[in-house]
């Protein structure tokens, strides 16, 4: 314990001169991006229904798309228009319409704490997106017609995805979170994930949010919890945060923090 201790220690202050940029758990959070940009629902959240496909509010994603929503409480239709295409549902309906072409799907649009909810990939392809789901990390992508995401940013600067030792890490998200990998063998790190105070641009509650997320992939809930909130006790570099460990049956990780610093979560196999 006191060589880990040591180590997570030494390997902060390594990461601070040296890195530039830098049992079961809960499933991660539901996610959707439009052209690569991150959807937030205010009230209800999306969810995977029985028959396997995504459900979302229907009025966040299609304005996210560009697209206008109308609803007739009275035949409870939703309609979707998009420069010229449009898409119609009923609720209850495993029928609907794209630009009046009858089609078939195995689900229906359904209604949840007053919000209208739509399968989204049946929405987004009868808009001519293009939608791709990738399980890992539960986030569906989806890109409008004509959109490359690669021209968005340059290669240097694109999102790159990962995977860390099974967990799935993103690199260039705007954060700024500093992930540094590890060997993970005897003594050392699977990877060391540093919360940045100081670079331009850093976002402190994205840093923890993504954070957060990389830990519920393969950590216990109640641990990930118990990390987060001692990390929150340090919003600014200012404060020392003394190593404290937090474990679950197959992890142990260390956070620690020196005054005027980074905070560093250490991540190692118990």
């Amino acid at each position: 314990m006191k060589k880990r201790i040591a180590t997570a220690l030494t390997m902060l202050l390594l990461l601070m001169s040296l890195m530039p940029t830098l049992s079961l758990a809960k499933p991660l959070p539901l996610r959707v991006e439009v052209n690569t940009n991150r959807i937030y629902f205010p009230d209800e959240q999306p969810y995977v229904d029985k028959a396997q496909r995504v459900q979302v509010p229907v009025r966040f994603v299609s304005e996210a798309l560009g697209a206008k929503v109308g609803w007739n409480a009275a035949t409870k239709t939703v309609t979707v228009d998009l420069d010229s295409n449009q898409v119609v549902l009923v609720l209850g309906s495993k029928k609907y319409t794209v630009n009046g072409v009858e089609k078939q799907m195995d689900t229906a649009a359904e209604r949840v704490g007053g919000r209208t909810f739509v399968p989204l990939r049946f929405i987004s392809e009868g808009l001519e997106a293009s939608v791709k789901w990738d399980s890992a990390v539960r986030t569906v992508y989806i890109n409008t017609a004509g959109f490359d995401p690669n021209e968005v940013k340059p290669e240097s600067e694109q999102v790159v995805e990962k995977d860390l030792h099974g967990f799935k890490v993103k690199y260039n998200t705007g954060s700024k979170l500093g992930i540094k990998e590890g060997k993970g063998e005897g003594e050392r790190a699977l990877m060391v994930l540093l919360i940045e105070f100081t670079k331009i641009g850093a976002n402190y509650e994205m840093q923890l949010e993504e954070v957060e997320d990389i830990l519920l992939q393969k950590v216990d809930e109640k641990t990930v919890k118990s990390v987060v909130e001692y990390v929150r006790t340090k919003k600014t570099r200012e404060p020392e945060l003394k190593t404290k460990v937090f474990t679950d049956e197959t992890f142990e990780i260390y956070v620690a923090s020196n005054i005027n610093s980074s905070i560093a979560i250490s991540i190692y196999y118990k």
